[in-house]
C-alpha cells in the first residue's frame, strides 16, 4: 500500500494522510510490461525475417515465407501500438483509497468518496479463465503453464465491489456513474443487494489480497465474501 497523492488544494475533499492507497496504475504493471516485451520480440523477429530473409528464414526466404513474415510483422506491430496506447493512460496515478471516513477513488487532481454510512456491502469478485480443449499435448501443457502463472487456480481479474444503499446517490460522479451503468444488468451476488455497484478491478492478485484483507479488517460487518462474476465488460 502507498500513501495517497497530495491534494492540489487544501480545501477540497481528500482522503486522510494515513489512508491506505492502492495505485491501480502501478498494480499489475509487471505483467503488462512482460506482454509488451514479448510482443516487441516477436514483432522484431518477424520484421527481421521480412527484411533479411536470406539470414533469418529457412530456404533463404524462398517462396511465400518472406511475405508471411511481413504480414506477421505488420499485424504484431499494429497490436503493439494498440497495447501501448492502452497502457499509457493506465500509468497515471489513480486508485482506491480507504480511511476511517470511507472509500475513495483518487487521482492526482481529484478525489471522489463514498462514506461508510452510504455503503451497504463490500465484496470481492473474480473472473474465471476456463480450460479450452487443445489438440496437442504441447499446446495443452503450454496453456496450463500460462494459466498457473497468471491466475489463482483459474481465477483472474480480481475486483473490489462496493454496493450502496442508494446507487443513485453517486450519479454524475466519475468514475462511479460509469461503474453503475456498466454493472446494472448483472445479478447481485447476494439477494437483496442492488445490481449496480462500484467495481475496482485490481490486476495484481497480491494487491487485491492486501486490499481485501484491509477492508475485512476495517468493516467486517460489510464484507460479503468472494464470488465469481460473469460480466464480459470489465
Amino acid at each position: 500500500m502507498d500513501q495517497p497523492p497530495t491534494p492540489p488544494r487544501s480545501d477540497q475533499p481528500w482522503p486522510s494522510p494515513d489512508a491506505a492507497f492502492l495505485n491501480l496504475g502501478r498494480s499489475g504493471l509487471g505483467c503488462s510490461l512482460v506482454v509488451l516485451g514479448l510482443l516487441l520480440f516477436f514483432t522484431a523477429s518477424a520484421a527481421a525475417g521480412a527484411l533479411w530473409p536470406e539470414r533469418v528464414l529457412t530456404n533463404d526466404g524462398a517462396g511465400a515465407e518472406r511475405t508471411i513474415a511481413a504480414v506477421i510483422a505488420i499485424g504484431l506491430g499494429v497490436l503493439t501500438v494498440v497495447v501501448l496506447l492502452m497502457l499509457v493512460p493506465t500509468l497515471r496515478t489513480h486508485g482506491l483509497a480507504v480511511d476511517r471516513w470511507g472509500v475513495w477513488f483518487v487521482t492526482t487532481k481529484r478525489a471522489e468518496g463514498v462514506a461508510w454510512s452510504q455503503i451497504r456491502a463490500i465484496g470481492g469478485s473474480w473472473r474465471e479463465r476456463k480450460r479450452t480443449p487443445k489438440a496437442s499435448v504441447g499446446a495443452k501443457l503450454g496453456h496450463e503453464i500460462v494459466r498457473a502463472a497468471t491466475t489463482d487456480d483459474g481465477r483472474e481479474l480480481f475486483a473490489v465491489e462496493v454496493f450502496l444503499h442508494d446507487p443513485g446517490s453517486v450519479a454524475g460522479r466519475t468514475p462511479f456513474d460509469s461503474h453503475q451503468r456498466l454493472t446494472r444488468d448483472e445479478d447481485p451476488p447476494v439477494p437483496g443487494l442492488p445490481n449496480s455497484r462500484l467495481r475496482f478491478v485490481i490486476r495484481d492478485m497480491g494487491d487485491y489480497r492486501e486490499m481485501a484483507g484491509l477492508l475485512y479488517q476495517w468493516v467486517p460487518q460489510l464484507w460479503i465474501g468472494e464470488y465469481r462474476r460473469d460480466s464480459a465488460v470489465f
